[in-house]
């Protein structure tokens, strides 16, 4: 009984010891925070049913009944009246949109009467609106067999310049959040940064450099990608917004990796921090569109407006103006994490350490 309860003791100390420690081991509660994130994330998503809410453009005469139908029947469809189908036609190819509808009571026949436009850029909204359009219009006329109707895509999209919006925000946000944080905590680590203080070089000398350095191997790594999907040749205007949306980007992440590393006090402690956070920073931008919850969710995060502007500009044949939100926000992460650098820097007793 003695040797039951003793060995009851001993391995109870043990089981409390090796907790105490795995909560100290960084990749211990790596491994553990970064299912939970992903968890958590993907049962918000489903809470919601991946409600989507679609808005609709229409055009033509003798509208005024389809529109009542939609607004008294469909709370996820919102509808935009156009006098002219171009002008639907084009805002649906800029992404401004998610379809447009023309009637023409002229024709015969209900497939006859309507052209449909959708935004062919998601393929899978593109069969989710091709699905709900078709039972919407089947219900307005009252039809037990839905008719096929003829349903176009706005504007063509090459796949691999569809998906560079992607690959980019990931890398741009890898770059600043892992590769930045990691190379002043290197730094730090080795004395370089004490060695390199002690000379004419100051800290916000420093602190530019490692901007810039990231600046450099985003702007390189976007003009390998750009040329390897064929973006080179989508016109230099929007080739220039995009590199100006790449570089607002590119401080607002490396001004986040910095403050990792100015917190911790070891590389090994801003690596941990820098992975434990991306995926929560990188998810809610991908999936903004999926549900109500995601796309408020997005908006807090830098991510969401670097993708955005990114898919307006180099996929999208929008017009500059509809990116000023994202410029804007992008501008003001960067005044808020070089606010705070600047902060900690006053105030800390040493940087090096």
């Amino acid at each position: 009984m003695f040797n039951l309860s003793e060995n009851f003791k001993i391995i109870t100390l043990i089981i409390k010891k090796d907790i105490k420690e795995s909560l100290k081991n960084r990749t211990a509660v790596m491994i553990i925070l970064l299912p939970l994130f992903a968890s958590l994330m993907f049962s918000l998503v489903n809470s919601q049913q991946l409600m989507r809410n679609f808005e609709i453009g229409i055009s033509g005469p003798k509208t005024e009944k389809l529109v009542e139908f939609v607004n008294a029947n469909y709370k996820n469809f919102e509808i935009k009246k156009y006098q002219e189908l171009e002008k639907g036609r084009e805002a649906t190819a800029a992404g401004s949109i998610d379809a447009v509808m023309a009637y023409n009571p002229n024709l015969s026949g209900i497939e006859n009467k309507y052209k449909i436009y959708l935004d062919s850029r998601d393929t899978i909204n593109f069969f989710i609106l091709k699905e709900n359009i078709t039972q919407l219009l089947s219900d307005f006329h009252q039809l037990k067999q839905g008719p096929e109707f003829k349903f176009q895509a706005a504007a063509d999209f090459k796949v691999s310049s569809s998906i560079l919006p992607v690959w980019l925000t990931v890398t741009i946000t890898m770059i600043g959040l892992m590769l930045i944080s990691a190379s002043l905590s290197e730094e730090k680590d080795n004395k370089t940064l004490a060695a390199l203080l002690v000379t004419r070089v100051n800290i916000y000398q420093i602190i530019a450099a490692k901007s810039f350095f990231a600046l450099f191997l985003t702007l390189v790594t976007t003009i390998l990608m750009g040329a390897l999907n064929g973006v080179l040749t989508i016109g230099f205007e929007r080739l220039f917004w995009a590199l100006i949306i790449i570089s607002l980007a590119t401080f607002v992440f490396s001004g986040l990796g910095l403050i990792i590393s100015l917190f911790t006090k070891s590389q090994s402690a801003a690596r941990s921090i820098s992975t434990v956070i991306y995926f929560p920073i990188i998810f809610p931008a991908l999936v903004a569109d999926v549900s109500p919850l995601t796309q408020k969710l997005a908006q807090f995060f830098p991510s969401h407006y670097l993708y955005q502007a990114l898919d307006k500009v180099l996929v999208y044949q929008g017009e500059n103006s509809e990116i000023r939100k994202e410029i804007l926000f992008l501008l003001l992460f960067i005044f808020i994490f070089y606010s705070i650098i600047l902060i900690y820097i006053r105030k800390a007793d040493s940087i090096a350490e």
